[in-house]
C-alpha cells in the first residue's frame, strides 16, 4: 500500500453556475456515485489517499485547510472521488503520508 498527501481537486466553488444546477435537474434520475459529497467538496483543502498493491485509489480522506475531516470513502453513501477516477498513483503529485497518520484518521471518522 502507498499513501499520498495531495491539493488535487481542491479548487471547488462554494455556489454551482446554472448550467451545473440545470444539469442536475434534467439528470435527476442518474444516481450519483457519492450523494454526500456535494455539499461538502467545496471545504476539501487537502486530500489523504490509500493506494492498492496496484496503484488504484483505495480509501480517501478529505481535510479542510485547518487539517481537520471533511469527507472520507469509500463508505456505504458513497463510492468514493478518487475511486471514481481511472487515475493511478503515479497520475498523482503530492508528499507521501505515513500508513500510520492515515490509518488513524480513519479509525477516528469510523
Amino acid at each position: 500500500m502507498k499513501y499520498l498527501r495531495t491539493t488535487l481537486a481542491t479548487n471547488w466553488e462554494l455556489e454551482k453556475s446554472l448550467s451545473q444546477r440545470v444539469i442536475e435537474k434534467v439528470l435527476w434520475f442518474i444516481p450519483k456515485a457519492n450523494p454526500d459529497y456535494d455539499s461538502k467538496l467545496h471545504h476539501v483543502k487537502e486530500w489523504l489517499i490509500e493506494f492498492d498493491e496496484n496503484g488504484v485509489p483505495d480509501r480517501e480522506i478529505g481535510l479542510d485547510q485547518n487539517g481537520n475531516f471533511v469527507l472520507s470513502g469509500p463508505n456505504t453513501n458513497n463510492y468514493g472521488f478518487w475511486l471514481d477516477t481511472n487515475m493511478l498513483y503515479q497520475d498523482f503529485k503530492g508528499a507521501t503520508c505515513s500508513p500510520e497518520f492515515f490509518n488513524k484518521l480513519w479509525r477516528e471518522v469510523w
